[in-house]
């Protein structure tokens, strides 16, 4: 192979691996109390909006931070900070994925994938077909 040749095949693997590095998560994931053991560490934790307490959102006073309760898969609750507008859809949502790191006690959050129910599954499909709507 001529060196131009393995000159670009390396240039093509360093730009692959850095492409994959980026977009590659390293945070682990972890519910609240072990968050909570390692301030300040970037994790992952999954879980439920707990639909009881409120989700707070002013845009005139904080247009880039969203507070609201969270349960965890262990079960324990925790306050949410989220650093970005209030997610279209939140208090639908099915469950919720946060990015972030705990901070005197509450969970900042720099990124949020929430799940939301679709409108496909099973338990729309009956109520369809016993209100007599046969078009599914």
């Amino acid at each position: 192979m001529k060196r131009t040749h393995i000159m670009s095949l390396l240039f093509v693997a360093i730009l692959v691996g850095t492409f994959i590095a980026t977009f590659t998560s390293t945070s682990r994931s972890v519910g609240f109390a072990e968050a909570s053991k390692e301030p300040g560490e970037e994790c992952k934790i999954s879980g439920t909006l707990v639909r009881e307490e409120p989700v707070i959102y002013d845009p005139i006073v904080d247009p880039g931070q969203t507070v609201f309760w969270m349960e965890d898969r262990d079960g324990k609750t925790c306050r949410i900070i989220l650093e970005k507008a209030k997610p279209t859809g939140l208090e639908n949502s099915e469950s919720i994925d946060l990015y972030g790191s705990m901070i005197d006690g509450a969970f900042h959050a720099t990124e949020m994938l929430m799940k939301c129910p679709s409108k496909y599954n099973e338990s729309n499909h009956v109520l369809m077909d016993e209100a007599g709507d046969s078009s599914s």
